[in-house]
C-alpha cells in the first residue's frame, strides 16, 4: 500500500510576534521578530492564524494578579486562545499531522499522571503550564504544542471562532454545565455584552435555558437580543433596580444561577439570586487581586441553599463539547476582528472596555480567514472587521490560500474582492517608492496650476518630448502639473511691487501669513504666486498610485486653471499659434490612432488568413504566381473552384498521400497540430511579456475609463503582444475573435500618441475623454462601422462622453475605416470579409420568426453569462491542471477536435459568419453546403443547431483564457447558425406550403425567404443577448448590409433579446467580468434606484472611532513617518482635535510621503524632529516647521452625516468621486470610498436570504442595522470577497 501524502511547509527561521514592552501599567505590544521555536519529539509546531485577546492577557501584562511577572519566566508573548494549522511535528507524535487544524489553549500542558489529570480537572493540575505566563503564548506566529494537549479543530468552524473557543467560551460552557442548571432554569449574565458573555447567552440558549443579559448601550442590546439570543436584555445605566427586574422577571423569585463575567458585578451578585433556593452565583471573570470582594451572609447559604463556585478555564473535553456547538452553528461569532498592524490597538481599546464581543487579531497571515468563514457569512454573523487590506507579511508559509476577509474603513479602501488584483503590501512599498522617485515638481514642468486666479504672466513651454513616446508605464505620467516651490519671496514684497494686487484681501492674507515674531525681512515659505490654497485648495498631487481611482473634479478644475493660465498669457500672433498648437494636440493624436489601429487591424487580418490556412496546406508556384505567404484564398485567386488551383498543396498532397481515409486523418493531425501551437504560442507571448493582453480587453477599459489606475494596461508591451496573440489565437481556430480586442489595440495606440504630449497625458481626465473617442477606431475596423463604432463607445464603453468626444470618436473611427479601405486586406474593396449585400427584401409573416430568433437570443445570452462565470469560478478555485498556458493547450486540443469532422466549424469564425449571411446567389462555391434544396435541407439544420450547441459550450470555456480573445465574433457565428437553421426551415415550410395564408404575400416563381436574412438577425440577437447593446448592434448591421430595409427587424430581434437576456442575468458579459475580477466601476448610466438599500449613508459608513485620522497639530516628520509605516490606509482625513473632529481636510498617502520625504531632503534638508502641521500656526517658524497645507485637499466632497446612501452612491456616480467624507456641523462622522461603495453593491450579490438581522437592501447591498441612537459596534463594512488578483491581480484593489 501506498505511504499517505505528508503535507510540507516551509517554516521561516524567524517569524512575527506580539512582544509585551515595558510591562507593568504602561505596558504596549510591539510587532517584533522573534525566533520560531524549536520542537521537542512528543511535541507539535502550530502556525497562529487568528488570536483571542483576553482580558486575562491584559492582567498578565499589567503584572496586577498575585502571580510571577511574565519576564521572569522569560516570556514575550502573552495570549492563549489561538486557532491555526500544523506545520511540522515532532518525532515521536503518533495522531497528529500537518496540515491539521489545532488550537493553543490557556493550559499549555499538564503532568497528565495526578488525581486531577485523571479526571476533568487537569487545568488544576498544580504542574499546569500557564500559556502566556510560563511560556510563550497566542500573540505568536509559530508556537510549540505538546501533542497530548492538542486540540484539534474540527472542519466547519472558522479560526475566528475556534480561536476564543479555546478560553472564553469553553471556559463558560463548563460553568453552565458544573452549575447544574436543567432546560427551563434562569440564567443570568452580568456583563452579557461582552466577549464571554455573549459566547454565554449563546450556549445557554443552545442548552435550553432562559438567558438574561445585564449591560448597557443599545448596540449591545441588539447583539445580545437578536444574536446572541437572550430573553431579556437589562440595562443597567436604566434601570433604577437591577436586582428588583431580575427577580421578577425570573417568576418573582430569582435566578437559578449567576454567570459572573464583568468583574465590577461580584460584589452585588448575589443579590440577583434574589430567594432562589439552590441559586448559585458562578465566577468566572478575574479581577485585579484584592480589588472586588462578596461580602457572604453564611445564613442566606444555608436557610437558601445559595453557593459560590468558581470556574477557572476548560478541561479538554469540554473544549472539544464547546467545538461542536459551534459545528453545529449554535455558537455564533460576534468579535471584532483587528490585523496585526493594529496589535496594540486591539490590546488598549479592549483594556479600556471599548469593544463589544470578543477582540480577535489576524495573527500574521493574510490569506486565511475566507477558508473557514465564507465572506457572506461575515455579515449575517455580526463581524466587524477594522481594517481596509489585507495583512501580508514576510516569510509566511503557504499554508493556507484564501484571501484574509479584513476591512478597516480608512481614506482608502482595497476590498479585493475575490477576483481583482491587488498589490501586496510589499509591491506596494516598491511601487510606492518608484512613483516617488518621479519627482513630481521637477522645475522643468510649466509653471504651477493654482485655483486661484493670477495675472497674466509668461506661457508654459511645450509640452512635447520624445523620451515620453519611450515611456513603458501608462496612466501614470512621470511629470505632474503640480503647484512648484519658486524661490522664497514674501507675500508683502509681492503686494508693494504689484500695482494690480487687491489690498484689502492681499493685506488680510499677508497679515495671517506673517509669523507673529519673525518681522517682515523672515522669508516667506509659501508659494509665490499667489495661490491660497488655504483658502480655496485641493492641494498639490503627486500622482496615482496602481489600481486607485482618479479624482475627476480635481483633473477638470487643473485643466480649467491650464486653459486660463495659457489664454491669459496668449497674445499676438505667436499666442494664437500656441492655442492653436493646444487645440490641435488631441486631433494628431485620435488622426495617428486612427491609423495605426486601421494598419494593425489590417496586419491582422492578413497575418490571421495565413496562419488560418496553414493548417490545411500551404501555396507554392506550380502554374501560376503561388508564394509561401499567400493564404489559400489569394493562393487560388482568379479560379472559380479550389479544386482547379493546383497552387495550392493540402498537406495530404504535400506529404504523398492519395487515398480519400489517409488524407482525411493526415489533414486532421495537422489541423489540430497547428490549432495547439498557435494557441500555446498566444498564451506564452501573454504570460510572458504582458498578462493584460489577455481576455478582450472590454472590461478592464470600462473600468478605466471609470476613473480607474491600471499601469501598463495600455502599454507598448500590451499593445505589440495584443497584436501578436491576436494573430496566433484567431488561427488557432478557437471559438473567439478579434473585434473586442481591436478596441483594446486601438486605446493602446492612443495612449503610445498620448505619450508625446504632456499637456493631454498629464491630465487622467482628458486621457480618458481621447481613450473613449479611441475606442470607436476599434470597432470601426472590426467591422468596417464607423458609426457603430461611435454608438459603441457611446453605449458601451464611456463613463463621461461629452458632446466634443462624440465629434472626435467619429474623427479617429473615420481615419481608422479610410486607413484599413486603403490597405484592402481582403483585395475586395470590403473592409471585413462577412460584410455582404442583399437583394430582396422580407415580408409582414417573417417578423414572427424573426421575434422568435430575439428570443433565442436573449436565452442564448443569459445562458451563455452564467455558463461562462460558472467555468471562470470553477478554473479559480480548481487545485489541478493549473498553469494558464496548459489549459490554453487542452481547450485547444479539445476545439480542434471538435471543430475539424464538423465543417460549420471547421472554417474560420469570419469566414463562417460570411457563408452564413451571404445569399446562395452570390457564392460562387457553395463550399459548406448551405444552399441545398428539399429534404437534404434537413440534415443541415440539424448540423446547424448541433453547431451552434457546441458552440455555445466552447465559447464559454474559451473567453476567460489567459490568450487574447473577443467574444463579439463568436456570438455572431452562433447567432448565424441558429438563425440560419431557422431561415432554412422558414424556407422549406414556404416552399411545401405556398398557398398558406401566411404565405400569401410571396410572389410566385420568385424566392420569398432568404435564409441569409435570417442569419443576420440571429447572430444581432445573440450578440445583444451576450452585450446588452442595443443602438449599436443595429447600427452595425446596417453598415455591415448596407439594406436600410432590415433595421426593422434587427430593432425588433435586439429589442427582445436584451430583455429576454436582462431577465435571465441582469449583467451583460463585460459587466460580469467586471464583477467577477472585482473592478470598482460604478456605473453612472445605472438608474435602477431600487437597487440601492434605502438606508442612511450612516449605517454604512466607517465611523469616525474606526478610521485612523491626523490631527492639526502635535507632529513632527518623524512622527507621520511611522503613521505612514504603522497603517497602509490610501489617505487620511485631518481634523482640529480629537475632542471637537472638526474637519479640516484630507490628505492622500502618496502626497504625505512626498512632502515628507522632500522636507527632509535638499534644499530644505529639515531634521525628523521637525514640527509639521496641517493648520494655520501664525507664531510657527516657517524656516523650522513643516506647513503640509499645500498638500492637503482643503475642500474635499461633504455629506450631511444624516444623508441617505442612495444620494451619496448617486454622487458617487455622477461626479465620478473617490471618496466622500461625512460631517455633522463641521465635525467628522465618517467616510466612504468608492471601493466601499462598489462593495455594498456588488459584493454580497451572492449572499442567500438570511443576514442575521445586518443585511439590507434584498441581499444587494449590505450594512449596518442602526440602534435607536444611531450607534452600534457594528461599524465599516463588514468584509470583502479578496483575491488573488488583485489583489491584484485584479484582484484587492486599495483605492484613494
Amino acid at each position: 500500500m501506498a505511504e499517505e501524502k505528508v503535507q510540507t511547509f516551509e517554516i521561516p527561521t524567524e517569524c512575527k510576534a506580539g512582544v509585551v514592552v515595558n510591562e507593568g501599567p504602561e505596558f504596549r505590544v510591539e510587532v517584533q521578530m522573534v525566533a520560531v521555536p524549536e520542537i521537542k519529539p512528543n511535541e507539535v509546531l502550530i502556525k497562529m492564524n487568528a488570536t483571542g485577546i483576553c482580558h486575562s492577557d491584559i492582567h498578565f501584562m499589567l503584572n496586577d494578579w498575585a502571580l510571577p511577572k511574565m519576564s521572569t519566566m522569560g516570556v514575550k508573548c502573552a495570549g492563549h486562545e489561538g486557532a491555526g494549522v500544523i506545520v511540522k511535528v515532532g518525532a515521536d507524535v503518533k495522531t497528529l499531522k500537518p496540515g491539521m487544524r489545532a488550537g493553543f489553549k490557556p493550559i499549555a500542558d499538564t503532568c497528565g499522571v495526578c488525581e486531577l489529570c485523571r479526571t476533568d480537572k487537569e487545568c488544576y493540575c498544580a504542574k499546569a503550564v500557564l500559556t502566556g505566563l510560563m511560556v510563550d503564548g497566542s500573540y505568536k506566529q509559530y508556537i510549540a504544542s505538546p501533542e497530548r494537549y492538542t486540540t484539534v479543530i474540527p472542519d466547519g468552524v472558522s479560526d475566528f471562532i475556534a480561536g476564543p473557543i479555546m478560553c472564553s467560551a469553553s471556559t463558560i460552557y463548563t460553568s453552565i454545565k458544573e452549575s447544574g442548571l436543567q432546560p427551563g432554569d434562569w440564567a443570568v449574565f452580568p456583563g452579557g455584552g461582552g466577549g464571554v458573555g455573549m459566547q454565554g447567552v449563546q450556549l445557554a440558549k443552545a442548552m435550553g435555558l432562559r438567558a438574561v443579559a445585564i449591560d448597557t448601550g443599545d448596540d449591545k442590546k441588539k447583539l445580545c437580543l437578536e444574536t446572541a439570543g437572550a430573553e431579556v436584555f437589562i440595562d443597567f445605566k436604566k434601570v433604577a433596580d437591577v436586582a428588583e427586574e431580575v427577580v421578577r422577571i425570573c417568576d418573582g423569585i430569582g435566578a437559578h444561577a449567576v454567570f459572573v463575567t464583568a468583574v465590577q458585578s461580584y460584589p452585588s451578585s448575589l443579590t440577583l439570586l434574589g430567594g432562589r433556593i439552590g441559586g448559585k452565583v458562578m465566577c468566572i471573570g478575574l479581577p485585579p487581586a484584592g480589588q472586588y470582594h462578596m461580602d457572604v451572609d453564611p445564613n442566606q447559604m444555608c436557610f437558601k441553599k445559595q453557593g459560590i463556585q468558581g470556574t477557572l478555564v476548560s478541561s479538554m473535553a469540554d473544549v472539544d463539547k464547546t467545538l461542536d456547538f459551534a459545528k453545529r452553528g449554535l455558537l455564533k461569532p460576534i468579535f471584532t476582528v483587528f490585523p496585526l498592524s493594529r496589535f496594540n490597538d486591539a490590546v488598549q481599546m479592549l483594556r479600556r472596555g471599548e469593544i463589544a464581543g470578543r477582540a480577535v487579531t489576524s495573527t500574521f497571515n493574510r490569506h486565511f480567514a475566507s477558508n473557514f468563514l465564507p465572506p457572506s457569512r461575515h455579515a449575517r454573523l455580526g463581524i466587524c472587521f477594522r481594517s481596509c487590506r489585507p495583512l501580508h507579511v514576510e516569510g509566511m508559509s503557504s499554508s493556507s490560500s484564501s484571501q484574509s476577509a479584513h476591512r478597516q474603513a480608512e481614506a482608502s479602501s482595497s476590498r479585493p474582492p475575490n477576483r481583482q488584483p491587488t498589490v501586496d503590501d510589499d509591491e506596494d512599498s516598491d511601487a510606492e517608492d518608484g512613483l516617488l522617485s518621479e519627482d513630481p515638481l521637477d522645475h522643468s514642468l510649466p509653471e504651477q496650476i493654482s485655483f486661484k486666479r493670477k495675472q497674466k504672466t509668461t506661457a508654459s513651454t511645450s509640452s512635447f518630448g520624445l523620451p515620453r513616446f519611450l515611456s513603458a508605464g501608462t496612466n501614470t505620467p512621470s511629470n505632474r502639473q503640480s503647484p512648484l516651490p519658486r524661490s522664497p519671496q514674501s507675500r508683502l514684497q509681492h503686494l508693494r511691487t504689484n500695482p494690480r494686487a487687491n489690498d484689502s484681501t492681499e493685506l488680510i492674507l499677508n497679515y495671517l501669513d506673517t509669523p507673529g515674531t519673525a518681522g517682515e525681512q523672515l522669508q516667506d515659505t509659501k508659494d509665490a504666486n499667489g495661490l491660497d490654497w488655504y483658502v480655496e485648495g485641493p492641494g498639490r498631487r503627486v500622482g496615482y498610485d496602481d489600481l486607485t481611482a482618479i479624482d475627476w473634479i480635481f483633473e477638470y478644475a487643473k485643466e480649467r486653471q491650464r486653459l486660463r493660465y495659457l489664454y491669459s498669457g496668449a497674445t499676438g500672433i505667436l499666442g494664437y499659434v500656441k492655442q492653436l498648437a493646444d487645440a490641435s494636440q488631441i486631433w494628431l493624436i485620435l488622426i495617428a490612432a486612427g491609423i495605426l489601429s486601421g494598419g494593425i487591424a489590417a496586419f491582422i487580418d492578413v497575418a490571421s488568413d495565413w496562419l488560418g490556412d496553414l493548417k490545411t496546406g500551404y501555396c507554392s508556384n506550380v502554374n501560376g504566381d503561388g508564394q509561401f505567404y499567400l493564404n489559400k484564398g489569394f493562393c487560388c485567386w482568379g479560379y472559380s473552384e479550389y479544386s482547379q488551383c493546383h497552387d495550392w498543396h493540402p498537406w495530404s498532397r504535400a506529404l504523398g498521400i492519395n487515398s480519400v481515409s489517409g488524407g482525411w486523418i493526415v489533414e486532421y493531425i495537422f489541423f489540430v497540430l497547428f490549432s495547439v501551437l498557435f494557441a500555446a504560442c498566444a498564451s506564452l507571448l501573454v504570460r510572458e511579456f504582458s498578462t493584460y493582453a489577455q481576455h478582450s480587453g472590454i472590461a478592464e477599459i470600462k473600468t478605466v475609463l471609470g476613473g480607474f489606475v491600471m499601469r501598463r494596461f495600455l502599454g507598448v508591451w500590451t499593445l505589440v503582444v495584443k497584436t501578436l496573440g491576436l494573430c496566433l489565437a484567431v488561427a488557432s481556430g478557437l471559438w473567439l475573435g478579434k473585434e473586442g480586442p481591436l478596441v483594446h489595440v486601438a486605446c493602446c495606440s492612443a495612449n503610445l500618441f498620448m505619450k508625446l504630449f504632456g499637456n493631454v497625458n498629464g491630465n487622467e481626465a482628458r486621457k480618458r475623454e481621447v481613450l473613449s473617442a479611441a475606442a470607436a477606431a476599434g470597432i470601426s475596423v472590426a467591422f468596417g462601422s464607423p458609426i457603430g463604432g461611435v454608438l459603441f463607445s457611446l453605449e458601451q464603453l464611456s463613463y463621461y462622453f461629452p458632446d466634443k468626444t462624440m465629434w472626435q470618436s467619429f474623427v479617429c473611427a473615420m481615419v481608422a475605416a479610410v486607413t484599413l479601405q486603403a490597405f484592402n486586406p481582403f483585395r475586395t474593396g470590403k473592409l471585413v470579409l462577412y460584410q455582404v449585400t442583399y437583394h430582396s427584401g422580407w415580408h409582414d409573416f417573417e417578423l414572427i420568426p424573426f421575434a422568435f430568433l430575439g428570443i433565442l437570443g436573449g436565452l442564448y445570452g443569459g445562458l451563455f453569462i452564467k455558463l461562462n462565470m460558472r467555468v471562470a469560478e470553477w478554473r479559480k478555485n480548481r487545485t489541478y491542471l493549473n498553469g494558464p498556458v496548459t489549459e490554453v493547450v487542452i481547450v485547444a486540443f479539445v476545439t480542434a477536435m471538435v471543430n475539424y469532422p464538423i465543417k460549420f466549424m471547421r472554417a474560420q469564425a469570419s469566414e463562417l459568419v460570411y457563408f452564413l449571411f451571404a445569399e446562395c446567389a452570390d457564392l460562387t462555391e457553395d463550399t459548406l453546403g448551405l444552399c441545398k434544396a428539399g429534404k437534404a435541407n434537413t440534415g443541415v439544420v440539424a448540423l446547424l443547431l448541433v453547431s451552434a450547441m457546441l458552440g455555445i459550450i466552447l465559447a464559454s470555456f474559451t473567453f476567460g483564457l489567459q490568450i487574447p480573445a473577443g467574444i463579439i465574433l463568436p456570438s455572431m457565428a452562433i447567432g448565424g447558425l441558429y438563425g440560419r437553421a431557422v431561415g432554412l426551415t422558414v424556407q422549406v415550410l414556404q416552399q411545401n406550403w405556398p398557398t398558406l395564408f401566411l404565405f400569401a404575400s410571396c410572389e410566385p416563381d420568385v424566392q420569398c425567404v432568404t435564409p441569409g436574412t435570417y442569419a443576420i438577425i440571429g447572430a444581432a440577437s445573440a450578440l445583444g443577448g451576450a452585450t446588452r447593446m442595443t443602438v449599436s448592434i443595429v447600427v452595425i448591421m446596417f453598415e455591415l448590409t448596407g439594406a436600410l430595409t432590415y433595421v426593422l427587424p434587427i430593432m425588433i430581434a435586439v429589442m427582445l433579446s436584451k430583455w429576454v437576456g436582462d431577465a435571465i442575468s441582469p449583467r451583460g458579459i463585460y459587466e460580469s467580468w467586471i464583477h467577477f475580477n472585482g473592478y470598482p466601476f460604478l456605473d453612472n448610466r445605472d438608474d435602477n434606484g431600487s437597487s440601492i438599500p434605502d438606508v442612511p449613508a450612516a449605517q454604512v459608513m466607517t465611523r469616525i472611532e474606526d478610521l485612523i485620522v491626523i490631527t492639526a497639530t502635535g507632529h513632527t516628520i518623524q512622527t507621520l513617518r511611522q503613521l505612514l509605516t504603522q497603517h497602509r490606509f490610501r489617505g487620511f482625513p485631518v481634523i482640529d482635535n480629537t475632542r471637537d473632529a472638526l474637519l479640516l481636510g484630507y490628505i492622500s498617502r502618496t502626497e504625505l510621503a512626498y512632502a515628507l520625504s522632500s522636507a527632509l531632503s535638499a534644499p530644505r534638508n529639515l531634521s525628523p524632529e521637525t514640527e509639521a502641521h496641517f493648520s494655520h500656526q501664525p507664531l510657527s517658524d516657517p524656516t523650522t516647521s513643516l506647513d503640509l497645507r499645500p498638500w492637503m485637499d482643503q475642500t474635499p466632497i461633504t455629506l450631511n452625516a444624516k444623508a441617505s446612501f442612495q444620494l451619496t452612491v448617486s454622487m458617487f456616480q455622477k461626479l465620478g468621486l473617490r471618496y466622500v467624507l461625512f460631517v455633522e456641523r463641521g465635525t467628522l462622522r465618517g467616510l466612504l470610498t468608492k471601493k466601499d461603495v462598489w462593495f455594498v453593491l456588488n459584493g454580497m450579490d451572492e449572499q442567500d436570504g438570511d443576514t442575521g438581522g445586518i443585511g439590507v437592501g434584498g441581499g444587494r447591498g449590505v450594512v449596518r442595522e442602526q440602534g435607536v441612537d444611531g450607534e452600534s459596534e457594528e461599524r465599516g463594512l463588514l468584509a470583502t470577497p479578496v483575491d488573488d488578483e488583485d489583489e491584484e491581480g485584479v484582484r484587492g484593489l486599495g483605492l484613494r
